[in-house]
Parts: C-alpha cells; structure tokens; sequence
C-alpha cells in the first residue's frame, strides 16, 4: 500500500490505463513529446521544431542531447484527456496553414494510436521560416 501511495507521487507519469489486478500502466510526459516531435517531422513542409529555450539552445552548444521535446508541451486537461503546444520551423514557400492542420491531424493521430489516450488539443505555433537545407547543399555542390 505504501507503495502506490509513492507511485502516484512520481512526476511526470501519467496514469492511462488501470486494470483490476494488475496495477496501473504509467506513460511519462517525455515519451508523449517524443511521440509528438517524431510525428510532427515526418509531415512535408517541417522542418525541424523550435529551440525551446536560450537554456536548450546553450545546452547543444556543449554537446547535449537536442531532441526538440522541449519545444512541446504536454497538458492533461480535466477530462483526461491531452493538450499539446508545439512551435515549428516550415519551409519557405509552403502553405503555413496548411502544413500547420497537417501537423495537428498527424500528432493526434500518433498519439492516440501510441498511448490510446484521447488528444483533444493540439496547438501548432510556427515560429519561423528556412529553405530547405537539401536544397542549398545541391545548389552548393553544382
């Protein structure tokens, strides 16, 4: 019993699943914003997340792991269900509403199918502009 009550202290676990008998399934927030930055990557038009913070950005320059998960934020509504923020850098040239609904659908989407948890907000900011890198280093190479 003493250690339920210290389970359910840990932070950053999320309790998604409970069955009778056989305890409590816990998701930490940190999974949940690897999910989101994996699937946000994966759609046309990303091309990377934002630096969380001067601290992040600080922290790459001394060789730390730079997972842009820190630029996603992960919320558990009263409902128990997900709100997420994320901020993107897109491609120069695409439609930034677009490849932002995009984003939406695909977060929640992985997210729920990952976790099997409702995601019932998925705030997009797009937070600058690049030209694609492959781009550049083909021009650089012709």
């Amino acid at each position: 019993m003493e250690e339920d009550s210290k389970i359910d202290t840990l932070e950053n676990l999320e309790p998604i699943q409970e069955e009778s008998g056989m305890g409590s399934i816990s998701i930490n927030n940190e999974v949940v914003a690897e999910i989101v930055a994996m699937a946000a990557r994966e759609v046309p038009g990303v091309v990377s997340l934002a630096s969380g913070s001067i601290k992040d950005d600080i922290a790459g320059l001394f060789g730390s792991k730079r997972d842009g998960t820190s630029s996603v934020t992960i919320r558990e509504a009263e409902d128990g269900s997900y709100h997420i923020g994320l901020k993107l850098i897109l491609t120069f040239g695409v439609q930034l509403a677009k490849v932002a609904q995009s984003v939406q659908e695909a977060v929640r989407e992985r997210v729920e199918n990952m976790t099997n948890k409702e995601v019932s907000k998925v705030n997009v900011i797009v937070d600058g502009i690049r030209r694609e890198e492959k781009k550049s280093e083909e021009s650089e190479q012709e």
